[in-house]
C-alpha cells in the first residue's frame, strides 16, 4: 500500500465519481465492509454509492473543484468545493436563505487498496456565513 494509491482513490472519487457521475467506479474503490458516516445502516459499496448518487441527484448541475489531496499509506484527505443549485438545501437561515455547506473535507481510511471508512467534514465558517444571510 502506498500514499499514491490512497491519493488515487480520493482523486477517482472526487473527479470521476462525483465530478463525472461515473458511479460504476465505486465497486472498484470501496471495500466490501466500508463504513460511510453519512449512511447509517448501510455498508460496503452500496453505502458509498447511496451517498454519491444522493449528493449528485440533489444537485444535478453540481461541479466539483478539487483544491488539494493529501495522502499517506492508509489515509487520504481531499479538500474540495462544489457549486450548483441543490434541490433540497441542508437547511435555511433565519431569513429563509438556503444553506448548503460547499467547502468539504473528505477523509478516507484505506486498507488493502480500497476505501474502508469515509468521513465528511464541513467548513464551519462557510456554514456560519450562509446562516447570516
Amino acid at each position: 500500500m502506498s500514499s499514491q494509491t490512497s491519493q488515487e482513490l480520493m482523486r477517482i472519487y472526487l473527479e470521476e465519481v462525483l465530478g463525472n457521475r461515473n458511479f460504476d467506479l465505486i465497486a472498484d474503490i470501496a471495500a466490501e465492509d466500508l463504513v460511510d458516516s453519512t449512511q447509517p445502516g448501510k455498508t460496503g459499496p452500496d453505502a458509498l454509492d447511496a451517498h454519491a448518487r444522493g449528493f449528485c441527484q440533489n444537485t444535478p448541475d453540481v461541479e466539483i473543484e478539487v483544491i488539494k489531496i493529501f495522502a499517506e499509506d492508509n489515509t487520504a484527505v481531499g479538500i474540495w468545493r462544489w457549486s450548483g443549485e441543490p434541490t433540497h438545501p441542508s437547511t435555511v437561515s433565519t431569513k429563509g436563505s438556503p444553506v448548503s455547506p460547499r467547502l468539504i473535507c473528505s477523509v478516507f481510511e484505506v486498507e488493502d487498496g480500497k476505501v474502508k471508512d469515509y468521513r465528511v467534514f464541513i467548513d464551519a465558517m462557510d456554514v456560519f456565513m450562509q446562516l447570516m444571510q
